[in-house]
């Protein structure tokens, strides 16, 4: 199965929580087939003077899609992420939202797939139109990069050099 994944993270060291998480990530649960460019955007749903560096990774994976989550949410805690239950969106060391688990179409009280916002943020379009711009949204029936074209989004994406 190949999942595929966002990172982000808008405090401490953006570039070294990322780059800790794709290595657990692929540690504990794959081989790593894929990833964007790093971009850097404005915080979406809340107000934050930091930016948010977010990444796409495709990992290839014997996990069933509840366990991958039950390990991203593990190294998402061992990398200082803490999750207020009174606050939806606020600044984090680093944060792992499954995007796509293939084309399956997830719905259990602890995990949504596809994820339900996927077609609303430009900041996770835009590194997904880089890798997979054809792949078809299993429940839009849009490809990635329809979606990005079609997507309303305010936010300015920048991606980095590198």
């Amino acid at each position: 199965m190949v999942i595929t994944v966002i990172l982000g993270s808008n405090s401490g060291n953006k570039a070294e929580y990322i780059r800790q998480a794709t290595h657990l990530l692929i540690q504990q649960t794959g081989t790593l087939a894929a990833f964007s460019s790093l971009y850097e955007t404005a915080p979406w749903g809340f107000e934050s003077d930091e930016p948010f560096l977010n990444q796409v990774l495709q990992l290839e994976t014997g996990l069933c899609p509840e366990t991958f989550l039950q390990q991203a949410l593990a190294i998402e805690k061992s990398l200082g992420r803490l999750r207020p239950s009174e606050v939806r969106y606020a600044s984090r060391t680093i944060d792992i939202d499954l995007l796509f688990c293939d084309d399956e179409i997830i719905r259990t009280p602890s995990l949504t797939v596809p994820h339900p916002r996927i077609a609303e943020r430009r900041f996770v379009l835009a590194p997904l139109n880089e890798i997979m711009p054809g792949f078809v949204h299993p429940l839009l029936h849009k490809p990635i990069s329809q979606l990005f074209a079609e997507c309303n989004d305010p936010l300015t994406v920048k991606k980095l050099p590198g």
